[in-house]
């Protein structure tokens, strides 16, 4: 028996809605109406003889053929694209879409600059970029590259690094002139600590000394996963905090905080790019990945 021919269009229409979860969605991204989305991916269901997406009221999800499916098809067209893609080789003939994923903070003060220089320098590529603090995956979620910040646990995907960036303690002027002088690491323990718990719960600031790596036990007075909620403690002189340069260099530079221990190494915030397994990237995502890798080289040394 012949087997049925996949219509390209309507291979599109179906990454789009299993990637917004919603035909609406799709038929706004590919400037087109909702009823052609949905009679195009009910053909490819008809044509693959499987159902694809779960209907409702707010929208569609993936089923479990659907999943596979996608997962499989969309690493099969990123290899038909890098291969249309090494046929040429202009800026101008890099074009189609690139899905990013990255955290608020660093995304938003860093990450955006960048990808606005990157979309004029390339403007045939379509860049839908989402900033969220959740640890996504990319694989099921659609996302061609996410950004990191943080130790990477052991993982299948491919990784690069970015860049570096030291972690030091700060507080306010007011706060360390009311306050016992801060002369070692011990002398942390009388004092009212503001802590980033975003990435463990453990009340535990480690350092290096001597060669070897060492740790104090703190006691938070205040705990968040959020920086901004913690510098402001800090601008209010409420107590210290610990939190890699990039978030606290302006406060630094504005006079607003200033560094204690200095002495001592508080160890460093890797920012690594990440890319699902088993996908080629495009030319597309292998520029992006290039310009940020420059952009960000020797970022916060």
């Amino acid at each position: 028996m012949e087997q049925a021919r996949i219509d390209f269009d309507d291979l599109h229409a179906f990454f789009r809605v299993a990637e917004t979860g919603s035909f609406a969605k799709a038929a706004q991204r590919l400037e087109s109406s909702k009823s052609l989305i949905s009679r195009r991916v009910a053909r490819l269901e008809e044509t693959l003889n499987a159902q694809l997406l779960q209907r409702s009221a707010r929208g569609a999800l993936l089923t479990e053929a659907g999943q596979t499916y996608y997962e499989e098809a969309r690493a099969a067209m990123a290899q038909l694209e890098c291969a249309a893609e090494s046929l040429s080789g202009s800026v101008g003939d890099i074009s189609g879409q690139i899905r990013l994923t990255g955290p608020v903070f660093f995304g938003s003060e860093y990450l955006t600059p960048a990808l606005a220089e990157f979309a004029r320098l390339y403007p045939n590529v379509e860049l839908c970029i989402d900033y969220i603090d959740e640890k996504v995956d990319l694989i099921r979620e659609g996302y061609d590259l996410a950004v990191r910040v943080g130790a990477l646990p052991d993982s299948s995907m491919t990784s690069r690094l970015l860049c570096q960036s030291r972690r030091v303690v700060v507080a306010s002027r007011g706060y360390l002139d009311t306050h016992p002088p801060i002369l070692e690491p011990e002398h942390l323990g009388g004092q009212t600590i503001l802590h980033y718990n975003g990435v463990n719960a453990q009340d535990l600031w480690r350092y290096q000394a001597e060669g070897e790596e060492r740790a104090v036990t703190i006691r938070p007075h205040l705990r968040s996963n959020n920086a901004y909620m913690l510098m402001e403690g800090v601008r209010a002189s409420l107590g210290l905090t610990l939190l890699p340069v990039y978030i606290v260099g302006r406060y630094i530079q504005s006079g607003e905080a200033d560094t204690v221990l200095d002495n001592y190494d508080w160890g460093v915030t890797p920012v690594h790019i990440l890319m699902p397994p088993g996908r080629a990237p495009t030319r597309r995502v292998r520029t992006l990945i290039d310009f940020l890798a420059l952009r960000f080289r020797n970022k916060f040394a």
